[in-house]
Protein backbone atom coordinates (compact mmCIF):
# COMPACT_ATOMS: atom_id res chain seq x y z
CA UNK A 1 0.00 0.00 0.00
CA UNK A 2 0.70 3.15 -0.86
CA UNK A 3 1.58 5.55 2.36
CA UNK A 4 2.47 9.17 1.83
CA UNK A 5 1.68 10.68 5.25
CA UNK A 6 4.21 9.92 8.60
CA UNK A 7 1.87 10.89 11.37
CA UNK A 8 0.23 8.13 12.91
CA UNK A 9 -1.71 7.65 16.09
CA UNK A 10 -0.12 4.75 18.50
CA UNK A 11 -1.75 3.13 21.68
CA UNK A 12 -0.43 1.35 24.35
CA UNK A 13 -2.08 -0.36 27.54
CA UNK A 14 0.96 -2.03 29.44
CA UNK A 15 1.40 -5.45 31.79
CA UNK A 16 0.51 -3.06 35.31
CA UNK A 17 -2.78 -2.04 33.18
CA UNK A 18 -3.32 1.29 34.86
CA UNK A 19 -4.23 3.20 31.86
CA UNK A 20 -4.42 3.35 28.04
CA UNK A 21 -1.78 5.90 26.66
CA UNK A 22 -2.58 7.50 23.27
CA UNK A 23 0.18 9.88 21.22
CA UNK A 24 0.01 11.49 18.14
CA UNK A 25 3.72 10.37 16.25
CA UNK A 26 5.33 12.01 13.38
CA UNK A 27 7.58 9.91 12.22
CA UNK A 28 9.53 11.40 9.77
CA UNK A 29 10.27 14.45 12.81
CA UNK A 30 10.92 11.25 15.27
CA UNK A 31 8.33 13.12 17.42
CA UNK A 32 5.47 12.95 19.48
CA UNK A 33 3.13 15.79 18.68
CA UNK A 34 0.42 15.39 21.34
CA UNK A 35 0.41 12.49 24.04
CA UNK A 36 -1.80 11.60 27.14
CA UNK A 37 -2.93 8.48 29.46
CA UNK A 38 -5.79 7.66 30.46
CA UNK A 39 -6.32 5.70 33.43
CA UNK A 40 -8.43 2.89 34.38
CA UNK A 41 -11.09 3.13 36.89
CA UNK A 42 -9.51 0.79 39.67
CA UNK A 43 -12.44 -1.79 39.41
CA UNK A 44 -11.39 -2.00 35.16
CA UNK A 45 -8.16 -2.21 36.18
CA UNK A 46 -8.77 -5.52 38.70
CA UNK A 47 -10.49 -6.69 35.87
CA UNK A 48 -7.87 -6.55 33.17
CA UNK A 49 -4.99 -8.00 35.92
CA UNK A 50 -7.36 -11.13 36.62
CA UNK A 51 -8.38 -11.29 33.18
CA UNK A 52 -5.69 -14.70 33.19
CA UNK A 53 -8.56 -16.43 35.27
CA UNK A 54 -11.55 -15.57 32.76
CA UNK A 55 -13.40 -18.09 31.52
CA UNK A 56 -14.30 -17.73 27.69
CA UNK A 57 -17.55 -15.85 28.03
CA UNK A 58 -15.72 -12.87 30.34
CA UNK A 59 -12.63 -12.99 28.23
CA UNK A 60 -14.72 -12.32 24.70
CA UNK A 61 -17.24 -9.28 26.31
CA UNK A 62 -13.58 -7.76 27.93
CA UNK A 63 -12.31 -7.73 24.50
CA UNK A 64 -14.99 -5.94 23.33
CA UNK A 65 -15.09 -3.91 26.62
CA UNK A 66 -11.68 -2.63 25.98
CA UNK A 67 -12.23 -2.59 22.35
CA UNK A 68 -15.21 0.36 22.84
CA UNK A 69 -12.89 1.93 25.61
CA UNK A 70 -9.75 2.48 23.14
CA UNK A 71 -12.27 4.08 20.36
CA UNK A 72 -13.98 6.49 22.81
CA UNK A 73 -10.77 7.44 24.58
CA UNK A 74 -9.13 7.81 20.51
CA UNK A 75 -11.82 9.99 20.13
CA UNK A 76 -11.95 12.43 22.82
CA UNK A 77 -8.09 12.26 22.32
CA UNK A 78 -8.73 13.68 18.56
CA UNK A 79 -11.08 16.05 19.79
CA UNK A 80 -8.93 17.30 22.65
CA UNK A 81 -5.54 17.92 20.48
CA UNK A 82 -7.94 19.26 17.90
CA UNK A 83 -6.37 16.32 15.37
CA UNK A 84 -7.36 16.53 11.73
CA UNK A 85 -7.70 13.51 10.57
CA UNK A 86 -6.76 13.88 7.29
CA UNK A 87 -3.56 13.98 8.30
CA UNK A 88 -3.09 10.42 9.94
CA UNK A 89 -2.21 7.71 7.92
CA UNK A 90 -3.17 4.98 10.34
CA UNK A 91 -3.82 4.03 14.35
CA UNK A 92 -1.52 1.21 15.63
CA UNK A 93 -3.04 -0.53 18.64
CA UNK A 94 -0.78 -2.89 21.09
CA UNK A 95 -3.78 -4.15 22.68
CA UNK A 96 -3.60 -5.40 26.06
CA UNK A 97 -2.08 -8.26 27.09
CA UNK A 98 -3.64 -11.04 28.64
CA UNK A 99 -1.29 -14.28 28.05
CA UNK A 100 2.31 -14.54 26.74
CA UNK A 101 3.96 -17.52 26.78
CA UNK A 102 6.14 -18.13 23.85
CA UNK A 103 8.04 -21.14 26.12
CA UNK A 104 4.66 -23.59 26.55
CA UNK A 105 4.87 -26.38 24.21
CA UNK A 106 2.92 -24.70 21.74
CA UNK A 107 3.62 -21.18 21.77
CA UNK A 108 0.96 -18.90 21.66
CA UNK A 109 0.40 -14.93 23.16
CA UNK A 110 -3.15 -13.26 23.36
CA UNK A 111 -3.73 -9.81 23.17
CA UNK A 112 -7.26 -8.28 24.04
CA UNK A 113 -8.91 -4.97 23.02
CA UNK A 114 -11.42 -5.95 19.83
CA UNK A 115 -9.76 -3.16 17.03
CA UNK A 116 -12.36 -2.93 14.89
CA UNK A 117 -14.05 -0.62 16.91
CA UNK A 118 -11.21 1.87 16.39
CA UNK A 119 -11.42 1.05 12.59
CA UNK A 120 -15.71 1.99 12.59
CA UNK A 121 -15.76 4.83 14.98
CA UNK A 122 -12.50 6.78 13.93
CA UNK A 123 -12.80 6.36 10.55
CA UNK A 124 -8.79 5.71 10.13
CA UNK A 125 -6.98 2.03 9.12
CA UNK A 126 -6.03 0.06 12.10
CA UNK A 127 -3.17 -2.24 12.67
CA UNK A 128 -3.24 -4.22 15.89
CA UNK A 129 -2.22 -7.94 17.14
CA UNK A 130 1.49 -7.31 16.64
CA UNK A 131 2.96 -10.46 18.16
CA UNK A 132 1.88 -13.25 16.74
CA UNK A 133 3.50 -12.88 13.42
CA UNK A 134 7.04 -12.24 14.96
CA UNK A 135 6.03 -15.88 16.66
CA UNK A 136 4.76 -17.86 12.92
CA UNK A 137 8.53 -17.15 12.46
CA UNK A 138 9.74 -18.76 15.42
CA UNK A 139 10.25 -16.18 17.39
CA UNK A 140 9.22 -14.96 21.25
CA UNK A 141 6.98 -12.13 19.79
CA UNK A 142 8.40 -10.07 22.09
CA UNK A 143 10.30 -7.71 22.97
CA UNK A 144 9.18 -5.55 19.64
CA UNK A 145 10.61 -2.14 21.02
CA UNK A 146 14.12 -3.08 19.88
CA UNK A 147 13.01 -2.15 16.11
CA UNK A 148 11.61 1.20 17.43
CA UNK A 149 14.67 1.94 19.16
CA UNK A 150 16.97 0.84 16.75
CA UNK A 151 15.03 3.87 14.36
CA UNK A 152 15.47 6.08 16.50
CA UNK A 153 18.95 5.45 17.63
CA UNK A 154 20.14 3.48 14.88
CA UNK A 155 22.61 6.29 13.21
CA UNK A 156 23.91 7.65 16.97
CA UNK A 157 26.57 6.70 19.35
CA UNK A 158 26.10 3.11 21.30
CA UNK A 159 23.52 3.52 24.15
CA UNK A 160 21.44 1.59 26.08
CA UNK A 161 17.63 1.81 26.08
CA UNK A 162 15.94 0.46 29.17
CA UNK A 163 11.79 0.29 29.17
CA UNK A 164 10.10 -0.42 33.34
CA UNK A 165 6.97 -1.35 32.58
CA UNK A 166 5.23 -4.42 34.48
CA UNK A 167 8.14 -5.99 32.88
CA UNK A 168 11.41 -4.67 32.08
CA UNK A 169 13.38 -4.95 28.84
CA UNK A 170 16.85 -3.75 27.05
CA UNK A 171 17.76 -2.96 23.94
CA UNK A 172 21.24 -2.23 22.84
CA UNK A 173 21.16 -0.07 19.71
CA UNK A 174 23.92 2.36 17.50
CA UNK A 175 26.26 3.00 14.80
CA UNK A 176 27.99 -0.56 14.02
CA UNK A 177 25.41 -2.48 16.31
CA UNK A 178 22.92 -4.67 14.60
CA UNK A 179 20.73 -3.47 16.75
CA UNK A 180 19.33 -6.08 19.75
CA UNK A 181 17.75 -7.14 22.75
CA UNK A 182 15.49 -9.55 25.56
CA UNK A 183 12.74 -9.03 28.20
CA UNK A 184 15.12 -9.01 31.63
CA UNK A 185 12.79 -9.87 34.28
CA UNK A 186 9.95 -7.82 36.18
CA UNK A 187 10.08 -4.06 36.27
CA UNK A 188 7.67 -3.06 38.43
CA UNK A 189 5.39 -5.82 38.31
CA UNK A 190 7.23 -7.42 41.98
CA UNK A 191 7.01 -3.91 43.36
CA UNK A 192 3.38 -3.10 42.28
CA UNK A 193 2.26 -6.65 43.66
CA UNK A 194 4.09 -6.26 47.03
CA UNK A 195 2.89 -2.71 47.65
CA UNK A 196 -0.90 -4.36 46.69
CA UNK A 197 -0.74 -7.13 49.44
CA UNK A 198 0.98 -4.70 52.14
CA UNK A 199 -1.34 -1.83 51.74
CA UNK A 200 -4.37 -4.54 51.81
CA UNK A 201 -5.81 -3.51 48.27
CA UNK A 202 -5.55 0.12 48.71
CA UNK A 203 -2.22 1.00 46.66
CA UNK A 204 -1.09 -0.16 43.25
CA UNK A 205 2.36 1.34 42.86
CA UNK A 206 5.02 2.72 45.28
CA UNK A 207 4.58 6.25 44.23
CA UNK A 208 8.20 8.23 43.49
CA UNK A 209 9.67 4.86 45.41
CA UNK A 210 8.87 6.39 48.78
CA UNK A 211 8.05 3.33 50.73
CA UNK A 212 11.52 1.60 49.73
CA UNK A 213 13.42 4.79 50.19
CA UNK A 214 11.71 4.37 53.70
CA UNK A 215 14.72 1.24 54.86
CA UNK A 216 17.86 -0.53 54.03
CA UNK A 217 17.24 -3.41 51.41
CA UNK A 218 18.19 -7.11 52.45
CA UNK A 219 21.04 -7.07 50.10
CA UNK A 220 22.05 -10.70 51.19
CA UNK A 221 18.73 -12.42 50.29
CA UNK A 222 18.17 -10.29 46.77
CA UNK A 223 21.43 -11.76 45.94
CA UNK A 224 20.33 -15.02 47.05
CA UNK A 225 17.25 -14.72 44.53
CA UNK A 226 18.92 -13.30 41.44
CA UNK A 227 19.76 -16.82 40.16
CA UNK A 228 16.05 -17.21 39.75
CA UNK A 229 16.22 -14.62 37.08
CA UNK A 230 19.56 -14.38 34.69
CA UNK A 231 19.78 -18.18 34.41
CA UNK A 232 18.43 -17.83 30.95
CA UNK A 233 20.72 -16.67 27.81
CA UNK A 234 18.69 -13.79 25.56
CA UNK A 235 16.83 -14.14 23.13
CA UNK A 236 13.73 -14.29 25.90
CA UNK A 237 10.29 -13.01 26.55
CA UNK A 238 8.49 -13.53 29.76
CA UNK A 239 5.12 -12.85 30.60
CA UNK A 240 4.03 -10.47 33.89
CA UNK A 241 1.66 -13.18 35.32
CA UNK A 242 4.79 -15.38 36.25
CA UNK A 243 5.61 -12.41 39.39
CA UNK A 244 2.47 -11.41 41.14
CA UNK A 245 1.14 -13.00 44.07
CA UNK A 246 1.91 -16.53 44.09
CA UNK A 247 5.59 -15.20 43.66
CA UNK A 248 5.93 -12.58 46.23
CA UNK A 249 4.77 -14.37 48.73
CA UNK A 250 6.52 -17.34 48.24
CA UNK A 251 9.59 -15.60 49.21
CA UNK A 252 8.27 -12.83 51.27
CA UNK A 253 5.22 -14.67 52.99
CA UNK A 254 5.36 -11.73 56.01
CA UNK A 255 5.34 -8.91 53.88
CA UNK A 256 6.82 -5.77 55.86
CA UNK A 257 7.91 -2.09 54.37
CA UNK A 258 11.26 -3.14 54.06
CA UNK A 259 10.68 -5.91 51.81
CA UNK A 260 9.99 -3.44 49.61
CA UNK A 261 12.87 -1.77 49.95
CA UNK A 262 14.40 -5.25 49.22
CA UNK A 263 12.12 -5.81 46.16
CA UNK A 264 12.89 -2.24 44.64
CA UNK A 265 16.64 -3.18 45.20
CA UNK A 266 15.75 -7.17 43.82
CA UNK A 267 14.37 -5.56 40.30
CA UNK A 268 17.47 -3.04 39.45
CA UNK A 269 19.62 -5.84 40.38
CA UNK A 270 18.40 -8.29 38.08
CA UNK A 271 18.13 -5.50 35.29
CA UNK A 272 21.85 -4.68 36.24
CA UNK A 273 23.40 -8.02 36.65
CA UNK A 274 21.42 -9.02 33.25
CA UNK A 275 23.13 -5.57 30.99
CA UNK A 276 26.29 -6.98 32.95
CA UNK A 277 26.06 -10.44 31.92
CA UNK A 278 24.82 -9.99 28.57
CA UNK A 279 26.08 -6.70 27.29
CA UNK A 280 28.64 -5.04 28.91
CA UNK A 281 31.11 -8.08 27.96
CA UNK A 282 31.14 -7.00 24.66
CA UNK A 283 29.83 -3.74 24.00
CA UNK A 284 31.11 -0.69 26.34
CA UNK A 285 28.00 2.15 25.88
CA UNK A 286 28.21 4.79 28.02
CA UNK A 287 24.18 6.04 28.31
CA UNK A 288 21.30 4.07 29.43
CA UNK A 289 18.15 5.58 28.91
CA UNK A 290 14.78 5.00 30.37
CA UNK A 291 11.91 4.53 29.98
CA UNK A 292 8.43 3.62 30.88
CA UNK A 293 6.76 3.91 34.58
CA UNK A 294 9.42 2.75 36.20
CA UNK A 295 11.44 6.00 35.86
CA UNK A 296 9.45 8.00 38.03
CA UNK A 297 10.46 5.56 41.03
CA UNK A 298 13.47 7.36 42.36
CA UNK A 299 14.37 4.78 44.83
CA UNK A 300 14.35 1.97 41.62
CA UNK A 301 16.56 4.24 39.58
CA UNK A 302 18.95 5.58 42.00
CA UNK A 303 19.34 1.56 42.61
CA UNK A 304 20.50 1.56 38.90
CA UNK A 305 22.53 3.93 38.86
CA UNK A 306 24.90 2.87 41.78
CA UNK A 307 24.84 -0.63 40.05
CA UNK A 308 26.06 0.54 36.88
CA UNK A 309 29.02 2.59 37.98
CA UNK A 310 30.62 4.25 34.43
CA UNK A 311 27.27 4.43 32.67
CA UNK A 312 25.28 7.85 32.86
CA UNK A 313 21.71 6.59 33.48
CA UNK A 314 19.52 9.10 32.07
CA UNK A 315 15.38 9.32 31.33
CA UNK A 316 14.55 9.36 28.23
CA UNK A 317 12.48 12.70 28.28
CA UNK A 318 15.10 14.24 26.17
CA UNK A 319 13.66 12.52 22.89
CA UNK A 320 10.24 11.18 23.63
CA UNK A 321 8.57 10.92 26.68
CA UNK A 322 9.36 7.71 28.86
CA UNK A 323 5.50 7.38 29.23
CA UNK A 324 4.65 7.80 25.87
CA UNK A 325 7.69 6.00 24.24
CA UNK A 326 5.66 2.58 23.62
CA UNK A 327 2.49 4.23 22.65
CA UNK A 328 4.69 6.32 19.90
CA UNK A 329 6.36 2.75 18.98
CA UNK A 330 2.96 1.14 17.76
CA UNK A 331 2.30 4.28 15.96
CA UNK A 332 5.37 3.66 13.92
CA UNK A 333 4.88 -0.55 13.51
CA UNK A 334 1.70 0.72 11.96
CA UNK A 335 2.84 2.89 9.13
CA UNK A 336 5.36 0.21 8.43
CA UNK A 337 2.87 -2.55 8.25
CA UNK A 338 0.70 -0.50 6.11
CA UNK A 339 3.77 0.28 3.62
CA UNK A 340 4.20 -3.51 3.87
CA UNK A 341 7.96 -3.15 5.59
CA UNK A 342 9.19 -5.70 7.95
CA UNK A 343 9.71 -3.98 10.92
CA UNK A 344 10.39 -6.75 13.50
CA UNK A 345 13.78 -7.38 15.23
CA UNK A 346 15.01 -10.96 15.03
CA UNK A 347 17.81 -10.75 17.21
CA UNK A 348 15.52 -9.90 20.02
CA UNK A 349 13.06 -12.04 19.47
CA UNK A 350 15.17 -15.02 18.09
CA UNK A 351 12.73 -15.14 15.07
CA UNK A 352 14.28 -16.60 11.92
CA UNK A 353 13.06 -13.74 9.60
CA UNK A 354 12.13 -10.67 9.53
CA UNK A 355 8.54 -9.92 9.23
CA UNK A 356 5.24 -7.39 8.49
CA UNK A 357 3.63 -7.60 11.88
CA UNK A 358 -0.08 -7.33 12.68
CA UNK A 359 -3.33 -7.36 11.44
CA UNK A 360 -5.04 -4.41 9.29
CA UNK A 361 -8.65 -3.36 9.83
CA UNK A 362 -9.47 -1.21 7.03
CA UNK A 363 -12.17 2.09 7.57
Amino acid sequence: MTVRKNIAIGLMSGTSADGLTICLFDARAKKVLHAKTYFYPQKLQNKILDAVNFKTPQLGELNFELGRLYAQKTAAFIKEFKIDKSKVAVIGSHGQTVWHAPAAKTPNTLQIGEAAFLAHDIGLPVVWNFRPRDMACGGSGAPLMPAFDDFLYGRGAARLLLNIGGISNITLAGRGITTFGFDIGPGNVLIDTAVNILSKGRLNFDKDGLVAAKCEPDIKKARNLLRIFVKNKPPKSLDRNSYTNNFVLKYFPSLKERDICTITYLTAFIITQSIKKFILKKYKPEILEVSGGGVYNKTLMGFIAAQLKGIKVISGGAVIDPLAKEAAAFAWFALQTLRGVACSCPRATGAKAKAVLGCIYLP
